[in-house]
Parts: C-alpha cells; structure tokens; sequence
C-alpha cells in the first residue's frame, strides 16, 4: 500500500488530522483512505502484541434490525446461532455480531478489500424484506480496534465490564459505557493475539480516541497502523 493523503478519498477517518498529527501513513484500502502506519513496522507489531491502538474507521460495516432481521441475514447463507452478545464468524471472514434477537451488526472481514457489506446491502434493497430494518452503521459510528496482552487491565480503567481473557471468552459482546460513551465492544483475537473491536458513535471518535491513549499510558501502549494488525 502506498502513502496518500486521506483528503483525496471522500471516506476517510473522522478524525484523521490527529492521526496525521501524531505521525500516521495513509494508504489506500478498498474505496478508503486507512491510517496504514505510524513509521517502524517491526515496533509496532511488537506494540500491537503488548497493547496498541488502531483504527479502523473507514473499513465497511452495516447492521440491520427489527423481528424478521436475523432470519432474512441467515437467508443469505450465513450462519447466526441462538445466543445474543455473541460473532459469529462466517466463511467469507464476516463477522456478524447477534447484538439481540432483532438486531445484528455485520462487520467487513478485514483482510477484504472489497466491500462485502456493500453486496449485502445491495441484496437488502432488492428484496425489500418485511420487519427488516438497514442501520447504517458505517455512516453513524466509529471502529477502533485494541490489542494485545494488556487490553483487558486497559479496558479495566475506562469500563465495569469484566474483560479478562478467561472471563470474556472470544466473539463474546458486551454493550456497554465505555469512557461513558454508550458502544458495542467484540472480542475477536487476531491469531494468538487478543483483539477487541469498539464501535460506537462517530461524533464521539476524538473523545475516545483521548480517552484510550490516557488509558493507554499505564501499560505503554502505542497507536499501531492497518498494516501491522495485518501482520500479527
């Protein structure tokens, strides 16, 4: 990926100029401008294993709510279980998120440049399903996504929910108050590295952004690129 400037793309981080500001390498991933790196690949693979911080903002999302909402997704072929707070991760690398038993969220896989939420809501306004509602989760909120080891002692800081690795197991959900802001935390470790991703109101993206960096700096935590989660 080459380095760009986010302001040539129209989907772009809402917060982008305090990424450039703290030494963020822009590149382009699908239709998006991404915070690619923040300069030394090998420190931060290294700090994305320890704690890091990166986001993922730009990257597709959709979600879709209301009583027929998981039966018309299961109609796509994709597969959703009975249990509520809990990803499901599809074959295509999906993540479908069963937030309740009549809403879902639906997260691009991340190694996909393609837009695969974009096809799914596609086949959502061809078929009109009844007591099916599309929320647009990429125009309303942010993603950030926090890893490694140190996470959870992080999260302790800024959140009641208890998200010990050994008490909050993988693709578990908690929405939750975090930083008092209202958002949807999903644990799903990238290989043996523990991964959460955080999405919440877009509005509130400085905020938490601040936020996670002062919690961050008990355990020396540091801002990490696309490019390097890609690599754990």
């Amino acid at each position: 990926m080459s380095t760009i400037e986010p302001t040539n793309f129209h989907i772009r981080s809402p917060h982008y100029r305090i990424l450039r500001a703290e030494g963020a390498q822009f590149s382009q991933y699908g239709a998006a401008a991404i915070a690619a790196s923040f300069g030394n690949v090998e420190q931060e693979i290294a700090g994305a294993k320890h704690l890091g911080l990166a986001d993922l903002t730009t990257l597709p999302r959709t979600g879709f709510k209301g009583i027929d909402a998981i039966n018309w997704v299961r109609s796509q072929n994709f597969s959703i279980e009975e249990e509520n707070n809990k990803a499901y991760m599809q074959e295509n690398g999906l993540l479908i998120a069963r937030l309740a038993d009549t809403e879902v969220l639906v997260l691009n896989n991340l190694w996909e440049a393609n837009d695969q939420c974009a096809l799914l809501e596609s086949k959502f306004n061809q078929e009109h399903p009844l007591r099916c509602y599309s929320v647009p989760r990429r125009d309303a909120s942010a993603w950030l996504l926090i890893t490694g080891e140190h996470a959870s002692e992080m999260f302790a800081k800024i959140c009641g929910v208890d998200l010990r690795l050994e008490k909050f197991s993988n693709c578990s959900i908690a929405q939750t108050s975090i930083a008092r802001i209202n958002g949807i935390i999903i644990r799903n470790d990238i290989n043996s590295t523990p991964a959460f991703h955080l999405i919440f109101d877009s509005a509130s993206t400085d905020y938490m952004w601040t936020c996670l960096k002062d919690s961050f700096t008990e355990f020396k935590g540091s801002c990490v690129g696309f490019t390097e989660i890609s690599k754990l």
